[in-house]
């Protein structure tokens, strides 16, 4: 059974994903300040708000959605203290302005109204360019000073 609070925090979260994606600050208060964020591929963990409001931003500006990119829920659940969301994503790489698909599966652990863990699971087969981005994240989370940590031996 979800208790009132995690349910806003759902709703919140699945307008968000599907009408208001780029809109970093709507969605950032929706994280626990100690929250971390699993990413697979790479394999890499992001921990605290700021790190992961680092990546987050740098994320979305490198992307871009309007009409006819942007993310269609697929489906979702919650058992009330865990949440899954499966989407399509479609954005535009805005550097190389080239449309990338990719299908996600987000599992997140509320607590108190809050996201606290975030599992990130993305599928690259559709998009070469998304994957190699995601190999490259390493590199550029260390230029742009955000705190990443590998979490397999995934090269």
């Amino acid at each position: 059974m979800i208790n009132n609070t995690n349910e806003f925090l759902v709703r919140e979260y699945l307008d968000i994903a599907e009408n208001a994606s780029e809109d970093f600050e709507r969605f950032t208060k929706l994280l626990d300040d100690e929250c971390v964020w699993n990413m697979m591929p790479p394999g890499i963990s992001i921990t605290g708000i700021d790190n992961v409001k680092k990546i987050v931003k740098f994320a979305m500006k490198s992307r871009k959605h309007d009409d006819n990119v942007k993310v269609k829920i697929n489906n979702w659940f919650t058992d009330g203290d865990k949440l899954c969301v499966e989407y399509f994503h479609a954005a535009l790489i805005t550097i190389f302005k080239i449309k990338v698909i990719e299908n996600v599966c987000f599992v997140f652990e509320m607590k108190n109204g809050k996201f606290i863990k975030l599992n990130e699971y993305i599928d690259v087969s559709g998009s070469i360019l998304i994957g190699i981005g995601l190999k490259m994240l390493l590199i550029i989370a260390k230029i742009k000073g955000i705190k990443i940590k590998r979490t397999c031996n995934n090269k």
